[in-house]
């Protein structure tokens, strides 16, 4: 090992050597400026797309969420029809209906009153109510010369004057 190290010694006491001109001194800077870094070409994602990305994936979570229930209650309601017979029945024998004289009716009149329209339904076991002709109603209320009956959770059943029951649902 001392030898080595003597070697050393000896050496950097020794004058520079002459080089060629291509090879820079030893211990002195070259005359070419130092080399750069390559540039990073690819720019970062500006700060909003995440974000953007993440809202854009919940709606459509959402949507397509609502868009499956939909299509499945659907094909629930298509399922669960009831099946044509099987079997068709016989037909009936053709008879000759025999012509009666028909009673003349009176016409109606002309302006008859117009039926009950019944707006909505909030039901409950205890205290049921409907909007009929944009009146609150409970059983036992009056509307004009109806007198509701009953209310269901689909339909409202109203007496007349003449005593005949009137039921009404959504659509009627």
């Amino acid at each position: 090992m001392s030898l080595i190290n003597d070697a050393l010694k000896q050496a950097r006491k020794a004058p520079p050597r002459d080089l060629p001109a291509s090879v820079p001194p030893r211990n002195q800077p070259s005359a070419a400026p130092p080399w750069r870094p390559a540039a990073d070409d690819s720019a970062p994602a500006p700060a909003w797309l995440f974000p953007a990305l993440g809202i854009l994936l919940m709606v459509a979570a959402i949507f397509f969420t609502g868009w499956a229930m939909a299509h499945h209650n659907n094909l629930r309601a298509i399922a669960t029809a009831p099946e044509p017979p099987t079997a068709a029945p016989a037909a009936p024998a053709i008879s000759v209906p025999v012509v009666q004289p028909q009673t003349v009716q009176t016409p109606p009149p002309l302006h008859p009153p117009a039926a009950p329209k019944l707006q909505g339904i909030v039901y409950s076991s205890t205290a049921p109510s409907a909007i009929v002709n944009g009146q609150t109603v409970r059983p036992g209320d009056t509307l004009g010369e109806y007198q509701v009956k009953a209310i269901s959770k689909f339909t409202v059943t109203l007496v007349g004057p003449d005593h005949k029951e009137l039921q009404i649902g959504m659509g009627n």
